[in-house]
């Protein structure tokens, strides 16, 4: 039986996710080091991570203490089968993964985050390719995708289990 959602986030996308999941399963959300005083080694959790690249950050060390259900990718990118699957193969997932949109939020970033999202915005727009005109304007102005409605895929599966 899942005992809790642990999830790591970095503007807070991640952290909105958690809250509204945790709300609809009726179990606690903690981030990673919260989960540290909360759960026992090898409880079934579901993690939501954000992405770095194709990073899920923390993953890594949730992995290693408990047993993930699910594990939930929040990223900006919109949601692309061949995205996930190297989020996928990048992290050596052999176990469910859910890609979920997150967002965007200068305001939140610091260093050298920050400046590499705007690099990478320079580019895409240098380069002026249409495939990127979506993405260009999201980094151009920010955006946040999180919704509830989201969150159906992951729900069916958490409750089939």
């Amino acid at each position: 039986m899942i005992k809790a959602i642990v999830y790591k986030s970095n503007t807070g996308h991640t952290m909105e996710y958690a809250k509204m999941l945790s709300k609809k399963l009726d179990i606690p959300y903690f981030t990673i080091n919260e989960a540290k005083n909360n759960l026992k080694n090898k409880e079934e959790i579901v993690y939501l991570g954000w992405v770095c690249a194709t990073k899920i950050s923390g993953l890594g060390k949730v992995r290693k203490k408990y047993d993930i259900k699910c594990c939930i990718a929040v990223g900006l990118y919109p949601e692309d089968k061949n995205y996930i699957k190297n989020i996928k193969d990048s992290n050596k997932l052999e176990d469910t993964l859910f890609y979920l949109r997150g967002g965007l939020d200068y305001t939140k970033l610091k260093g050298i985050k920050k400046k590499l999202l705007l690099m990478v915005s320079n580019e895409m727009e240098k380069e002026n390719k249409p495939e990127n005109k979506e993405l260009i304007e999201i980094f151009k102005n920010g955006a946040n995708f999180v919704a509830e409605e989201n969150l159906e895929p992951i729900l069916k599966f958490i409750n089939k289990e």
